[in-house]
């Protein structure tokens, strides 16, 4: 398998959405963690016990972030990456199934990653929220305490 050509086809995958390229450091960010990935996921098909979280968690943070792709699209992208994966390394019938089985550990860390960052946007828009209202509490104190020492 040409790993180079797997990771430059998932970051592809990644930035589509996108018609105009992004910086340098955003797609050098995506390749190395799409690297990461990508040896994980061999490992794991041979049978090796690798840690998933840090490779998925940047991939993720980046794609729950992103309005252009909802839950499933993010999903959705791993799923495409297994297939063209397995593609690369013309696997048959059954080793595509032993694959896709090993991939699946990607998938469900995937998954927890994404709805952990998303938990984590939704805490940090609603501390913003109640800093916007706090702050607007204060703006009528302040104009009512103005009135009334006008009176």
């Amino acid at each position: 398998m040409d790993r180079k050509k797997v990771v430059e086809w998932w970051v592809d995958r990644l930035l589509i959405n996108y018609p105009v390229k992004p910086v340098f450091e955003v797609v050098s960010f995506l390749q190395e963690a799409a690297e990461k990935i990508v040896d994980r996921a061999l490992s794991l098909y041979e049978g090796k016990s690798v840690d998933l979280s840090d490779a998925v968690d940047d991939i993720m943070r980046f794609l729950a972030t992103d309005r252009n792709f909802g839950p499933g699209d993010s999903i959705r992208l791993f799923c495409e990456l297994r297939d063209f994966m397995a593609d690369e390394l013309n696997l048959k019938a059954e080793d595509r199934l032993k694959f896709g089985r090993k991939f699946e550990e990607i998938l469900f860390t995937a998954f927890d990653a994404y709805m952990a960052c998303r938990e984590k946007i939704f805490e940090l828009r609603l501390k913003e929220k109640e800093a916007d209202l706090e702050m607007m509490r204060k703006i009528m104190d302040y104009a009512s305490r103005s009135l009334s020492s006008q009176d």
